[in-house]
């Protein structure tokens, strides 16, 4: 009898939290996006340098050379010294075979970052950097100094188009929306530049087509919110 009563209770319970579980809150869910045009104002340049040679002492000190001649030459078109980085070095064993005979070399390699903060110097100063021995431009990205800003910017603005959405979803039912009861934002997961000109191999390009390449353009800076407010 004692189990009976026990096992009677436990099935009983189930349905007790179900009565006292509260009804579903009456809200619309929304989601706000927004976007936001801003022009570029620097560009960051991945610049790299390429020796080979049989010794590798020898291939390496080429490549020093080659950079030291950049980093002159950045200085010279009023580059400032924190926005030039060396961010990766290499030297590697290559080997080819020519004629059935196998060549073996080594290959220093040095890439520079370099943040151009005067746009309209950009063109002239690719064309000093290819003389001063950068003999691969491996992407130029524009970018914003005041990225944060505008982000802001945009997130206001999803949260008023949210806002608004919400109004229109609810004056359609004859109803009206009250307080925002919870609120998130849509993780940007890319950050997408106003332009990007990769592998550029330091050959000549007529002036019209390297002014179209290397132009800034506008980068669009969006947000995006879920927001729900109670249904009155």
């Amino acid at each position: 009898m004692k189990s009976l009563v026990i096992t009677l209770s436990m099935l009983l319970l189930p349905g007790l939290c179900v009565a006292q579980e509260k009804p579903p809150a009456k809200v619309v869910r929304v989601v706000g996006t927004a976007d936001v045009k801003v022009t570029p104002d620097r560009a960051v340049i991945e610049l790299g340098v390429e020796k080979q040679n049989p010794s590798a002492a020898n291939a390496k000190q080429a490549a020093d050379a080659a950079s030291r001649k950049i980093i002159a030459a950045l200085h010279n078109n009023g580059v400032d010294e924190k926005d030039i980085q060396t961010t990766y070095l290499s030297l590697q064993p290559q080997s080819y075979v020519r004629k059935g005979v196998r060549v073996s070399y080594f290959e220093a390699t040095q890439t520079l970052t370099i943040t151009v903060r005067d746009l309209p110097k950009l063109d002239s100063l690719l064309e000093s950097l290819i003389k001063a021995g950068g003999n691969r431009i491996d992407s130029i990205r524009y970018e914003t100094s005041t990225l944060r800003t505008y982000r802001d910017q945009a997130r206001d603005m999803a949260i008023r188009a949210a806002h608004e959405k919400a109004e229109a979803m609810a004056r359609a039912l004859g109803q009206q929306i009250g307080k925002a009861q919870m609120i998130d934002e849509v993780p940007e997961y890319s950050y997408a530049s106003a332009g990007l000109l990769a592998n550029y191999n330091g050959g000549v390009v007529d002036q019209e087509k390297r002014e179209a390449a290397t132009a800034a353009g506008q980068q669009s800076i969006s947000a995006s919110v879920v927001v729900s407010f109670k249904l009155m």
